[in-house]
């Protein structure tokens, strides 16, 4: 049986946001309500990493980014950032944020789906630690649904609520499980800005990145909000 004592120690939710795009409605809208940060989002994959952060820099939050694709000193100076307060939304892929230590992280989101309960707890365990409190919120889609059931036992056998009709869903094959888990499925592109610029923007961060760990990206050299990008946000 999954057991994990961060895990306990987390207030758990499951979202429905019906398709991809409901995910950028749903964090906008718990941004808008107001949150204790720091907060950690977890995503599938840098691209979508990169695209979250363009979307989430105009909310009037600090936010960065840390993804495989920066630096050493760059990854550094982000999670010092994230430390000290200085970043309140710290965008990462799961298979980064493994190696690195992230402390008093007062929420986690799950804006991606976990490949497996056993990756869902290594996610959460972000939250919750030395006896304190965290909550963690996790989307899903229709297309999550094969992965579903396990993460729903998880969360019951924590001691949060769960819908007896998650716990009901048919146990997907073991083959299918580890193809899942190997590879996410895909998911259309969270980006809401034009196709073209989005590309010369990673153009740009990726010719930054070349000119090695002094330079600052374009972009990603958060924290940021959307006033450090030219343009001011809603109601400011």
């Amino acid at each position: 049986m999954l057991r994990n004592t961060a895990v306990e120690t987390v207030e758990q939710e499951l979202l429905f946001v019906g398709e991809e795009n409901g995910k950028l409605v749903a964090i906008r809208d718990i941004i808008k309500k107001g949150f204790l940060p720091p907060m950690l989002v977890f995503v599938q994959s840098i691209e979508r990493a990169r695209e979250l952060f363009h979307e989430l820099v105009y909310e009037g939050i600090n936010v960065d980014v840390i993804h495989a694709e920066r630096t050493q000193q760059q990854r550094d100076n982000v999670v010092n950032s994230f430390r000290s307060g200085k970043i309140w939304v710290l965008i990462c892929t799961a298979l980064l944020a493994r190696g690195i230590d992230f402390k008093g992280v007062n929420l986690v989101l799950n804006y991606d789906f976990p490949t497996s309960a056993v990756e869902y707890i290594h996610r959460i365990g972000r939250t919750g630690r030395a006896g304190h409190q965290g909550k963690a919120i996790t989307f899903f889609t229709e297309n999550d649904k094969p992965l579903l059931r396990s993460i729903a036992n998880v969360i019951k056998q924590a001691g949060c609520p769960v819908p007896d009709y998650m716990i009901g869903f048919k146990k997907i094959h073991s083959k299918v499980k580890r193809r899942l888990e190997k590879k996410p499925p895909s998911r259309s592109t969270i980006c809401t800005t034009p196709r073209f610029l989005m590309k010369k923007k990673v153009k740009a961060e990726k010719t930054e990145h070349k000119k090695g760990p002094n330079s600052k990206q374009k972009g990603e050299n958060g924290p940021q909000t959307a006033q450090q990008h030219g343009k001011k946000t809603k109601g400011k």
